[in-house]
């Protein structure tokens, strides 16, 4: 196998699929800022958090199945095709002044779904492209890939949004997709042939895929015990995650609101070039927990204040420190497992670590609406106690003590995981 000439391929892919990523995320974008002037409450917006995850735990076993079991090059160009099509006609709509709120969700549910497919087959592509030396640092690129784009998509967002209005940020989103497309369509991505491979896939291998990958994620003890911990730290960090839309607009605007959004892409991406440059840590078990820990951190301090420098430092910190911790997992998954069974394990991983990631979805909304928010009213019960006087009162109070406890507790939860690994002397090594 000419390992440089897949390196490039892998590198050809992830740049087509950088403008594509960058369309998509301009229409998202749009999205959120019109569900939260059409609205303006937070239930409505988390509502979108939820739709948009519930693919991703309901599909992820079958497309991980499709993943190792089709041609993953196919699965890409497809999913990439539809997702196109609903936007062309999201496009049509919108048009015609006849987008409704309602409308919205199917549209994230189905659009959400053609990625949980088309995700397991490249991510599981990627070690097919890159040899074994240097995926730390082609997972590192992903990473500065996907922050580059939220970096820039933000800020483009917000100034394109008042001129050509979320028509047409739907219409870059559709141009995009053929830089995307023909990035994979030009490349040759090999794929191994197992000997259980089968044409048709039913619901029965399904099912025996899903049982199999279950049996040997649960034959890795600290694999297991990993999957716990990152499926209860994404419970605690998107409670308050939901919430910082509905926080940064009850004080400022929607371009405000791109901004730290922005500022969040901007940390990730110097996050992302020191997750692709530092040397492998011995311990990746250890290399997670510990980032995770000043994570929360950030967290509490965004929830401290109104003040927009408070606010955007907290996420900063927050978002400086994810890309590395995803690089050590994502290098833990693929020196632990066969390359033939990455999409199937991979995807059912994914879906097992967001298992109870949808609870947050649908409790953030109305612990801010109808419980949080009017506590922390000038009258409100906590507004008038001790809290009320060191992070103020009134609109926007609630959705801040939100954050400080996810984040106070998040900061308790991985100190005792980090306080697990310690004890226990484990040390990273692909289990066999």
């Amino acid at each position: 196998m000419d390992t440089k000439k897949n390196y490039k391929g892998f590198l050809t892919i992830m740049i087509g699929q950088f403008a594509s990523i960058l369309g998509s995320s301009l229409s998202d974008f749009g999205l959120s800022v019109w569900i939260l002037t059409v609205t303006g409450i937070a239930t409505p917006f988390a509502l979108s958090f939820l739709v948009s995850m519930l693919p991703r735990l309901i599909f992820a076993p079958f497309a991980g199945t499709f993943a190792d079991r089709k041609n993953r090059k196919h699965i890409m160009i497809i999913t990439d095709s539809l997702d196109a099509l609903l936007k062309m006609i999201l496009i049509i709509f919108i048009a015609t002044s006849g987008l409704k709120l309602w409308m919205v969700y199917p549209a994230m549910f189905i659009s959400s779904s053609l990625g949980t497919f088309q995700s397991p087959a490249a991510n599981a592509s990627v070690p097919m492209l890159v040899p074994d030396d240097k995926l730390s640092h082609a997972n590192g690129l992903l990473q500065l890939r996907d922050s580059a784009q939220s970096t820039i998509a933000p800020v483009l967002a917000g100034a394109l949004y008042p001129i050509i209005g979320l028509k047409g940020l739907f219409i870059i989103d559709f141009i995009t997709f053929f830089v995307g497309i023909i990035s994979v369509i030009i490349v040759d991505i090999p794929q191994e042939k197992t000997h259980d491979e089968v044409k048709q896939i039913t619901m029965g291998v399904f099912f025996s895929d899903f049982k199999d990958s279950i049996k040997v994620l649960g034959s890795k003890k600290r694999f297991r015990d990993a999957i716990i911990s990152i499926m209860i730290m994404n419970f605690i960090i998107n409670i308050s995650m939901t919430l910082l839309g509905p926080l940064i607009m009850t004080y400022y605007s929607s371009a405000a609101y791109g901004t730290i959004r922005a500022i969040n892409s901007v940390s990730m991406l110097l996050g992302s070039f020191v997750a692709s440059t530092v040397p492998e840590a011995k311990n990746k078990y250890k290399a997670m927990y510990i980032p995770v820990i000043l994570c929360g951190t950030g967290i509490v301090i965004s929830g401290t204040s109104e003040k927009f420098i408070v606010i955007s430092t907290g996420m900063f910190i927050l978002f400086l420190l994810m890309p590395y911790v995803n690089t050590q997992l994502e290098i833990i998954i693929q020196r632990s497992f066969d390359s033939n069974t990455l999409g199937r394990i991979g995807a059912t991983m994914s879906a097992m670590v967001q298992t109870i990631t949808p609870i947050s979805y649908l409790i953030a909304g109305p612990l801010a609406d109808k419980v949080f928010e009017p506590l922390m009213k000038e009258n409100g019960a906590l507004g008038k106690s001790f809290i009320g006087r060191i992070i103020g009162t009134g609109a926007g109070r609630g959705i801040g003590l939100i954050f400080i406890l996810s984040g106070l507790l998040l900061m308790i939860y991985s100190c005792i995981m980090l306080g697990k690994v310690i004890m226990s002397g484990a040390v990273f090594e692909a289990e066999q």
